[in-house]
């Protein structure tokens, strides 16, 4: 192994602006400044499996007909791991369930990752993946898939947006972080070990992309429309 994991990382990365590639942003919350830039865990390690980690933050699809969503991605570390490309990604919707992901809506593994910038970004569009969600609170991660002992070890930015959401949630299946429990709010549990939250970052960097989602009459009078224009070309 590259040596331990570990939970959190301060770094000095140029500022990068999450944009979506397809329909236009929908959502996002962008990385901190360089000169105050924490991170945190968010990897599947298949060579160290009790360490695999999820870091998820929340969102709201506001009130009106819905998003479709086709575009996601987010910013992470770049300098800890090996400086070869990782496995692959795993990204995740969730349902809210009292403050804390919930049932599992969506899972995509794919997308991009650029290790020199760290920018990890997928295209739902293009595999046809595409999702609609309608007014709510859901959650969103995003996980490196890579070994500790190939890939090493990336962490996601936080963000200084998301006033007013929740705290990002820590996932660890297997234990090895002593988290008391699954999808604690990790800056706001405090660690026995040292009497200290196990992270300060409160919220993360992503980005959702796509499209607002026609309202019912919309698609009516789009109907409308085709069948007017239908009968303007037979006559």
């Amino acid at each position: 192994m590259r040596g331990y994991t570990k939970l959190m990382s301060i770094v000095v990365l140029a500022w990068a602006s999450l944009a979506a590639n397809a329909g236009g942003v929908l959502y996002e919350q962008l990385p901190v400044s360089q000169y105050e830039l924490l991170s945190v865990a968010s990897q599947a390690f298949s060579d160290a499996p009790n360490f695999t980690i999820t870091a998820a933050d929340d969102f709201f699809v506001p009130d009106g007909p819905g998003w479709r969503i086709t575009d996601l991605n987010t910013s992470f570390t770049t300098g800890n791991g090996s400086g070869l490309p990782p496995e692959g990604m795993r990204w995740m919707l969730y349902a809210n369930d009292g403050g804390s992901p919930g049932v599992a809506l969506a899972e995509f593994v794919g997308g991009s990752y650029d290790v020199a910038t760290g920018l990890a970004n997928i295209d739902l569009d293009s595999t046809g993946d595409a999702i609609d969600l309608a007014t709510g609170a859901y959650w969103i991660s995003s996980q490196i898939i890579g070994d500790i002992g190939t890939f090493g070890q990336e962490f996601q930015l936080a963000s200084a947006d998301g006033a007013g959401t929740a705290n990002f949630r820590w996932n660890n299946p297997g234990g090895a972080f002593g988290f008391p429990g699954s999808w604690i709010d990790a800056n706001g549990t405090t660690n026995p070990d040292n009497n200290l939250p196990f992270s300060d970052v409160t919220n993360l960097a992503f980005g959702i992309g796509g499209t607002i989602v026609p309202e019912p009459a919309t698609l009516v009078l789009m109907g409308v429309g085709f069948i007017a224009a239908l009968r303007r070309r037979n006559h």
